[in-house]
């Protein structure tokens, strides 16, 4: 007989998390739950823009040459988002929000280019240095404004899985928010964890379900926020996509790919895609059009 699965949830980093366990023992399935929990709520304290003490927050009080020792969460998260940046061809950019800021503040309209040539200065993941040895950041061209918002709650469900797998969890999938998805094992019963994907208030289809197995998918859309998606390699607003996904092993990366795809045309998604086996990506371009997909996206139908 298959064991059951309960269900837990909790509020963290401005999102509602959750987990489902497969597990005989429902108090022990609660307490692992709790323990991936607390791990979650500890990463937002070293992650959070909106944390004065965090380290993310540290660092982008750094003045030009500065820089400041950080622990093993902001650090980690900055070398998978440089990764990122650096083979998405700058797609990814965990700085990109002083130009977001100063769109925004053009309320509608272009920003005088001095204004947007100068942001830009301060826009770039080579103004961030890493010190492997030392887990010391350092900054350039300060000030910088970092965000972690593109990979943090990834990041995040990585770290709570890996508490799972210490309680001796087999089964489970993690979320956070209604974004990113991560899968260990299966159900009970099933050859995987049922998710959905490739849905869009623009679309009048729901999208499909594919099984998820230890592994991650991650989407991005501008539905709730409005068209205010902006290409760092640019410096301007995005032609790109009306929402994306991204499959792979890890969440804090489908989490950053979801973010870069947004920006990325079909084919930059799809030779991303040919070049790292193991990694899908999916494009939803314009209103009314078809889905692009590229990699392994089986369906689940029924």
């Amino acid at each position: 007989m298959d064991a059951p699965f309960h269900r837990f949830s909790h509020e963290a980093m401005a999102t509602a998390f959750g987990v489902a366990i497969v597990h005989d023992d429902a108090r022990y399935a609660a307490q692992a739950g709790q323990a991936a929990f607390a791990e979650v709520d500890r990463l937002e304290q070293e992650l959070s823009r909106y944390i004065e003490s965090s380290d993310v927050s540290r660092i982008s009080r750094l003045q030009s040459g500065e820089s400041t020792r950080v622990g093993l969460a902001a650090f980690e998260c900055l070398r998978v988002a440089a990764r990122i940046h650096r083979e998405t061809g700058g797609a990814f950019d965990v700085t990109v929000g002083p130009l977001v800021d100063c769109w925004r503040a053009a309320d509608g309209t272009d920003p005088d280019p001095a204004r947007l040539a100068e942001v830009r200065r301060h826009v770039g993941m080579h103004l961030i240095e890493l010190d492997p040895d030392t887990f010391r950041v350092g900054v350039k061209g300060a000030p910088i404004q970092l965000d972690l918002g593109g990979i943090g709650k990834g990041y995040a469900l990585d770290r709570a899985a890996e508490i799972l797998d210490e309680w001796g969890i087999e089964g489970a999938l993690l979320h956070g928010g209604e974004s990113t998805a991560l899968a260990i094992g299966r159900p009970p019963g099933g050859a995987g964890w049922r998710v959905g994907v490739g849905g869009s208030v623009y679309r009048s289809e729901a999208g499909f379900a594919l099984n998820l197995r230890d592994g991650a998918v991650s989407g991005s859309g501008i539905e709730k926020k409005g068209r205010h998606v902006f290409d760092p390699r640019t410096g301007r607003p995005a032609a790109g996509n009306l929402a994306a996904w991204a499959r792979c092993p890890s969440a804090a990366v489908a989490d950053a790919l979801s973010t870069a795809f947004m920006v990325m045309s079909a084919a930059e998604v799809e030779q991303y895609c040919t070049a790292h086996p193991g990694h899908a990506g999916m494009v939803l371009p314009e209103e009314g059009a078809a889905l692009k997909r590229f990699g392994l996206w089986e369906r689940v139908d029924g």
